[in-house]
């Protein structure tokens, strides 16, 4: 599977989100493989000016982009209803390739799922749990449900309060790293699976470019970092140009 031009699966991939600042220099973005655009978070409210800031986004930084309208029950900064959120997914389509929506959303992750069919975007089906890491078996179903329900790629972000709950997404990763997964354990407990998930079969990472998204999220350039440090395949991508 690729997003724009970057095969998933060979190598850790950097997602990095931006909610603010669209004017960080380009030197230092072109370092991530993938923005995220959180429109939940984005001063902007009008269509025509959410579709002006992908454009911008996409002219000015050259990067495959996901659309990202978070639901306020999953950690969205504002109440934005179903119906204005598929307009949204609609409009921005051209620009962006992935469409991220909460398994929780069940009219809309079904509607935006036939959107990405027809126009061949990739539909990444999400859940987030800030309270605990859920038993393997739920999280199997969560898997299930997402690829049912026509996603490509399954997020699955939840709270870790200690190690234990760390080990067990790290292992439910290995598990079903050939599934199309993305994992994340959040809180500061879970903070090292930004880096150690994404060697372990999880297909993206998340670091903020701008502000933090979600509890114990760290910047983006902070985990290319470490993956730079600790992972042999990262560094051979990059010194071939991250194919």
């Amino acid at each position: 599977m690729k997003i724009g031009d970057t095969e998933l699966g060979k190598r850790p991939v950097v997602v990095g989100t931006v909610s603010t600042d669209f004017n960080m220099p380009a030197e230092a973005v072109r370092q991530v493989d993938i923005i995220e655009i959180r429109v939940d978070m984005l001063d902007a409210e009008l269509t025509a000016d959410i579709v002006n800031i992908f454009a911008s986004v996409k002219r000015k930084y050259g990067k495959p982009l996901v659309a990202t309208i978070r639901s306020v029950e999953e950690g969205g900064l504002r109440e934005i209803d179903d119906d204005r959120r598929y307009q949204i997914f609609k409009e921005v389509l051209p620009l962006a390739e992935v469409l991220d929506v909460e398994l929780s959303s069940t009219a809309l992750i079904e509607k935006v799922s036939a959107l990405c069919r027809e126009n061949g975007r990739i539909l990444m089906a999400s859940y987030h749990n800030f309270s605990e890491t859920p038993e393997r078996d739920i999280l199997a179903g969560l898997l299930r449900r997402g690829k049912d329900l026509g996603a490509q790629i399954v997020k699955i972000a939840v709270h870790a309060a200690d190690n234990k709950d760390l080990g067990e997404l790290i292992h439910f990763t290995i598990e079903n790293r050939d599934a199309g997964i993305v994992t994340i354990s959040l809180g500061r407990a879970g903070l090292i699976s930004r880096i150690i998930n994404p060697m372990t079969g999880s297909l993206l990472t998340y670091g903020f470019i701008d502000r933090a998204a979600s509890p114990g999220q760290i910047s983006a350039f902070e985990i290319i970092k470490h993956l730079r440090l600790f992972d042999p395949a990262y560094n051979e991508a990059a010194d071939s140009g991250r194919a």
